[in-house]
Formats: structure tokens, C-alpha cells, sequence
């Protein structure tokens, strides 16, 4: 039996090693491709009820960017209200212990610091967002284009939280003759996932969520919102 049990742990022993190094050298050499390829264009992968969701690489990166759009029958002062958000609107979006903190509201400007913590599957944890919100609207299109980064230095961490470095998402809300908002959302930001289950997880993840985002601006506290930042067209 010792004899049998011996031949069969040489044999795995001859075999798992070399197909273990073949794998990790396959691996490593997909990750440098993958990591060196990149056109730098968008390029779609979804037009499905009145949603657009685009795909970009740039080489030298491992993780995409990603866009989505979609139009919205509301108005712009509801849709901004939508994206910077606030103590009221925290519920919404999943997040635990949102704070602002340091805004400054003026017409045609805002600009403040938030802080937020986003629950993670098992077992990546909890992690910690600070960043800085900001956006100036067009006084001619009244366009308005939130610019959401990383602030981690901001605060002193929270135990027990990993902080996000980097983050840099776009919402560029652009009013229409017809009543109708178009939103674009851009999404470069980089959740500690591993890179090709991130890559594959979030065109799904920006569908749903516009389509989710767009039921959600009808409730009262955004179509009610008056925002001295946002003047309508």
C-alpha cells in the first residue's frame, strides 16, 4: 500500500510542478499582452433599454475604463442632486458614515470633500473613500461636469478600513430642449479587486446602476431639490 501511495505522490510530484511553472508562465506572459495591448478608444459592449456602456483601454494599464449613457425626463438640478449626493441621500447608494465636510456653494460652482465607506464582498473588507467633489456649470449649455477624485491624504484613515487611491469619475449631465437630461458616466477607479474579474464584473455593474439611477432621481427629495449651483435651460 506505502509502495502504491509512494508511485502515485512521485507521479503527481513529477507532473503538478511542471504544469504549475507552465501555468504561472502562460499567466505572466497574458499579463504582460494584456498589459502592453490597449487602443485608447471607447468602444461599446452594450445598448440595451436605452442604455450605452463603453469600454476603454489604455496601454500600459490593466484595468478599464468605463462609460455609460442613458436620457432622463427630469430635471438638472435633480440629476446633479443625483451624483454629488449628501447626508440624505446616503442611503441610497450603500454606503456607511457619508460626511462633507470643507463645501463651498456658489451659483454656477460647488466644491466639497466627502467621506464614505463602501461594504466589500468577503475578502476584500470595507473600504474607505475620501475625495474631492467638484463642478462649474456652462453658462451657455448649461452643462454641468461633476469631477469626483481621490483625496486619501485628506483625513487620517479609519481603522479597520483600506483607503481608495485612486479614483477620477466624470458625470457630465447636459440639459435638452425636450425636457430630457443626458447623462454620461465615466467610471476610472480602482477597488483593490483582482483586475480580470473587475474588467469582466463592471459593464454589468454601470448598466444596472444607470438604470437603477434613473428610477431613483424620480423619488420627491430629487425632483423637489432647488440647488443654488444649478440654474435649469
Amino acid at each position: 500500500m506505502k509502495t502504491i501511495l509512494g508511485k502515485l505522490f512521485r507521479a503527481v510530484r513529477r507532473w503538478f510542478v511542471p504544469g504549475a511553472l507552465a501555468l504561472l508562465a502562460l499567466g505572466c506572459i497574458a499579463h504582460v499582452a494584456w498589459k502592453a495591448s490597449g487602443s485608447g478608444q471607447w468602444r461599446q459592449v452594450r445598448d440595451e433599454d436605452g442604455v450605452q456602456v463603453f469600454t476603454l483601454k489604455e496601454p500600459g494599464a490593466t484595468l478599464l475604463k468605463f462609460r455609460a449613457t442613458t436620457r432622463v425626463k427630469t430635471s438638472l438640478a435633480s440629476s446633479v442632486f443625483l451624483f454629488r449626493g449628501d447626508e440624505s441621500t446616503n442611503d441610497d447608494f450603500g454606503g456607511k458614515h457619508f460626511r462633507i465636510f470643507d463645501r463651498i456653494e456658489k451659483p454656477s460652482v460647488y466644491r466639497a470633500y466627502f467621506k464614505v465607506e463602501q461594504p466589500m464582498p468577503p475578502p476584500f473588507g470595507t473600504k474607505e473613500l475620501v475625495c474631492l467633489l467638484n463642478y462649474a456649470q456652462d453658462p451657455k449649455t448649461k452643462e454641468v461636469l461633476i469631477n469626483v477624485q481621490a483625496a486619501p491624504s485628506r483625513i487620517p484613515p479609519t481603522p479597520g478600513t483600506t483607503r481608495v487611491t485612486h479614483l477620477n469619475n466624470m458625470f457630465r449631465l447636459t440639459p435638452l430642449p425636450d425636457g430630457m437630461v443626458q447623462w454620461e458616466v465615466t467610471g476610472d477607479v480602482d477597488m483593490g479587486l483582482f483586475y480580470p474579474l473587475a474588467n469582466l464584473a463592471m459593464p454589468q455593474f454601470m448598466f444596472q446602476g444607470i438604470r437603477d439611477q434613473r428610477k431613483l432621481v424620480l423619488k420627491d427629495k430629487y425632483q423637489k431639490v432647488s440647488l443654488v449651483s444649478v440654474q435649469e435651460l
